[in-house]
This record gives structure tokens, C-alpha cells and sequence, in this order.
């Protein structure tokens, strides 16, 4: 005589482990970091500042990196940002960055950048050169 078995058990152990399933993949975020965070990397510009894209290369080594930036963002605050983009912030190497457009690398940039040629990124963009040029 065959063995009746109830497919209540079965089918009450699999309603809990979904429901166990469905809890535990709810609150996961799809992405990395916090909403927080987003919040506050949005708020760094003025508003109603026009942003521009500048691609700040180091052709020492090839490193590259984009930054956005505005009319009121120091020379200082490009070569501090790119510096951690592209893990250059080794404390032996403080001190003398020099930031060039790379259609002049005779004089260095300085003050706030929209006393240059600021333009939307591009063919025609703005490129920066970063360079480590220590005084001997």
C-alpha cells in the first residue's frame, strides 16, 4: 500500500523559504554607496554655475582623468582632485604640481580657471597636463 503524504509540509517550507529570499534580497541597493553620499558629491557646484568637463592627463606616466569644473575652480583644487584620481598623493610627492594647457606648457596655470579659454568638452576641449617637476 503506497504512502500518502500531505503536500502541505512541502509547500508550507517552500512559501517560507521565498518569503526568507524576498526579505533578505529587499533592502540590498543596486549600487555602491549610500543616497547620502550621492547627495552631497551633487551639491559641491553653485547653482546656476555652467559646468565644464577638463581631461587632466599626467604624460609622464599616461594617467588620465576627467573632472567637472566651473568658472570659480582654482588651479590648486584641479591638481588636489586629480592627484587623488589618479593615486598620486604620496606625501614625499607634496608641493610642486604644475598644471598646463596642452596647447602651451611654457607657463603654468594659475588662480581660477575662468580666466582661460573654458570651452564644453569635445574634439576642441580642454585638456590639461599635469606635471611633477621638482626644484632642484
Amino acid at each position: 500500500m503506497p504512502v500518502r503524504r500531505s503536500l502541505l509540509v512541502p509547500a508550507l517550507a517552500l512559501c517560507a523559504a521565498l518569503a526568507l529570499l524576498c526579505a533578505d534580497l529587499a533592502p540590498v541597493p543596486a549600487f555602491a554607496g549610500s543616497s547620502a553620499q550621492l547627495a552631497v558629491r551633487g551639491s559641491r557646484m553653485p547653482r546656476g554655475a555652467t559646468i565644464y568637463e577638463v581631461m587632466v592627463t599626467n604624460p609622464s606616466v599616461g594617467a588620465r582623468t576627467r573632472l567637472n569644473i566651473n568658472e570659480k575652480t582654482t588651479v590648486d583644487e584641479i591638481i588636489t582632485k586629480a592627484r587623488k584620481e589618479m593615486d598620486f598623493e604620496m606625501s614625499f610627492l607634496d608641493g610642486d604640481w604644475y598644471l598646463y594647457e596642452i596647447e602651451d606648457e611654457t607657463k603654468p596655470l594659475s588662480g581660477e580657471m575662468g580666466q582661460y579659454n573654458l570651452r564644453p568638452w569635445g574634439p576642441e576641449g580642454m585638456e590639461l597636463h599635469l606635471l611633477y617637476q621638482p626644484k632642484v
